[in-house]
């Protein structure tokens, strides 16, 4: 039996299911896939900072784009 928690919320505005990093977690697990550790530092600034989706995007892009 699901718990009520279980749910995946759903936008006000747009009604589009929500996929958190928790959840998004979840499912990497199953797929036996984790983050690096160099992955681990880039989200956790972008959420130090507060940025945006778009923000954290833009953010990974860039060092990704440092690294070579």
């Amino acid at each position: 039996m699901k718990s009520p928690n279980s749910r995946i919320g759903r936008s006000a505005k747009t009604g589009q299911f929500v996929l958190t990093s928790a959840r998004g977690e979840k499912i990497s697990a199953v797929e036996g896939m984790t983050l690096s550790p160099r992955m681990v530092e880039i989200l956790s600034q972008g959420v130090r900072r507060g940025l945006s989706g778009d923000e954290r995007r833009s953010l990974i892009k860039e060092e990704i784009r440092k690294k070579k």
